[in-house]
């Protein structure tokens, strides 16, 4: 960070890997545009664990990609209750599109993907949770033509306080909370302030948000394209509020690393909530 008498950490290379997984993406059809992924077929689901996997009768396990989805141990138990309870009864026992965003699985061998179907009001899965305050946006590469529709969603939920909007775990944090930032070392975060600094070093670029002591964005150089072809270009961020999401680490003062453009929103002035005062 560029603070006085502030140790710079040296932020990992994850956008590179980001990018290196380009040729895993899929061309998506109108028909499973709902679902943002490529069409995989039908499935039938048997099951939707805690944390929200979907096993399917031929024995694949499914992870909606592109979510912060609501854990048992994190926040109200409840909450993790009733977005499963949500999803299985859209899902459980029925027949479904398959899309998928990746030909591998991951390491816990699940798969990649959203499950559509006329019977889902919001036409997929993820959409459904999204709207239903369920689960926040986390954007990957791969979902990255759901980003805009996603947050949509999101922020419909957001406004009206659903779900895991009305749980603090859960809530966006100003970045003067720097009580609340505390405690969040290691989790996924949506973050909102003002950038007071904008930085360009060899690598990596730095916007430093308010207060002057406060969290600091942090992007790979090599993204500066990629955010100005979104329409967000980094040297115009100074002074603007903005809206951030990704893992905060703490190790030498607040850090949030962004690999996606989609991770970072240019917010409107009466768009903002808490930025000069800390939440509750």
């Amino acid at each position: 960070m560029h603070r006085p008498g502030k140790k710079l950490r040296r932020p990992g290379c994850r956008a590179g890997f980001w990018f290196g997984l380009a040729g895993v993406l899929f061309g998506f059809s109108a028909a499973a545009s709902a679902g943002c992924g490529s069409p995989a077929g039908t499935v039938r689901v048997v099951a939707v664990d805690e944390r929200l996997d979907i096993a399917l009768a031929d024995g694949r396990l499914v992870r909606l990609a592109g979510l912060d989805l609501p854990k048992p141990e994190r926040g109200d138990p409840e909450t993790s209750r009733a977005a499963r309870d949500f999803l299985a009864a859209r899902l459980l026992g029925r027949t479904v599109e398959l899309g998928l965003f990746a030909r591998d699985t991951d390491r816990w061998d699940r798969m990649l993907g959203d499950l559509s179907s006329p019977d889902i009001a919001d036409g997929s899965a993820a959409a459904a949770l999204l709207r239903a305050g369920y689960g926040r946006v986390k954007p990957e590469f791969e979902t990255r033509g759901c980003a805009a529709s996603r947050l949509a969603a999101e922020e419909e939920a957001r406004r009206a306080g659903l779900g895991i909007w009305r749980d603090p775990e859960y809530a966006v944090i100003p970045s003067v909370d720097a009580e609340t930032l505390s405690r969040r070392d290691g989790q996924f975060i949506v973050i909102e302030g003002r950038v007071r600094r904008v930085g360009f070093g060899r690598s990596y670029i730095y916007l430093d948000l308010a207060p002057y002591d406060g969290p600091t964005i942090v992007i790979a150089r090599k993204l500066e394209n990629a955010f100005a072809g979104a329409g967000r270009p980094v040297e115009a961020l100074a002074g603007r509020i903005v809206r951030a999401r990704g893992v905060l680490d703490d190790r030498f003062g607040p850090t949030v690393e962004v690999d996606e453009p989609a991770m970072i929103e240019v917010l409107r002035r009466f768009d903002a909530r808490g930025v000069g005062k800390p939440r509750p």
